[in-house]
């Protein structure tokens, strides 16, 4: 009798773990690489205050750039100035986009910034 309910338990544990198994492959199967869409909340205010935050990191502007925003709930696309600022003795960086209405928000922030030094990331036609 012991003998009968032992290999029943193992019959039912290796049906069991065949099951989660094929379920674990097909939700791998399922989860290939998608574009992402977040909707965030960004700080935002007029330049000069925004500008008390990052300097309240001793942050410095690193680079500049162009750049476009998009709506979550629209879609609708909207130009804006890049300042990336870093504090390289801390590691602390910040990136506003600044509208043309006076507008700056913080897109994003962080820590452990790093100038990359490796080797040149191939275009995917190198791969």
């Amino acid at each position: 009798m012991l003998k009968n309910i032992v290999l029943m338990i193992a019959l039912f544990t290796s049906v069991a773990s065949a099951g989660i198994v094929a379920n674990i492959a097909s939700a791998q199967d399922q989860q290939k690489p998608t574009m992402k869409q977040f909707m965030v909340r960004q700080p935002c205010d007029v330049l000069p205050k925004m500008m008390e935050v990052i300097r309240g990191y001793k942050e410095e502007l690193l680079f500049m750039g162009e750049g476009m925003s998009f709506a979550a709930q629209s879609g609708q696309g909207f130009m804006g100035g890049m300042m990336f600022f870093t504090n390289q003795e801390t590691g602390t960086w910040s990136m506003l986009q600044l509208y043309g209405d006076g507008t700056a928000c913080l897109v994003i922030n962080g820590r452990k910034f790093a100038p990359y030094s490796g080797p040149t990331i191939p275009a995917k036609s190198e791969l």
